[in-house]
């Protein structure tokens, strides 16, 4: 009785409801905030290897603007989001591995264009 018990509440607590408030940004939408968001990563972690005296925390602080204000969102609606999907494992989980589908076959399809795109960003964060 004690395990019929525990099994209905355990299966109530899972089966919450996968709307997506509108305030929170929709998976497609994270996803592609996420997958620019690792990509300045891979830039300042690429720069920081090459520059002793880089100073990378700025340089990801104003990268990541850069990306919030090029997907038009707000850090607190960003921040929102995100805090909304750390509650939602479930929905989490399937947001993290289509981004890790995305940089798998975008690393081994583009390396030659990545490169290209890291020269001009880093003449960009330079200045």
């Amino acid at each position: 009785m004690r395990n019929l018990l525990f099994i209905a509440i355990f299966l109530a607590a899972c089966s919450g409801s996968t709307a997506i408030p509108k305030e929170i940004l929709p998976p497609d939408k994270m996803g592609s905030v996420l997958y620019d968001v690792v990509q300045a990563d891979e830039m300042v972690d690429y720069l920081k290897g090459k520059e002793s005296t880089f100073q990378h925390f700025e340089k990801r602080t104003a990268l990541y603007d850069t990306v919030l204000t090029i997907h038009g969102i707000t850090k607190t609606a960003f921040k929102r989001s995100m805090d909304f999907y750390e509650s939602r494992p479930d929905l989490l989980k399937e947001m993290l591995d289509n981004l890790q589908r995305k940089i798998t076959d975008t690393a081994g399809k583009n390396r030659l264009q990545r490169e290209s795109v890291l020269k001009k960003l880093r003449t960009g964060v330079e200045r």
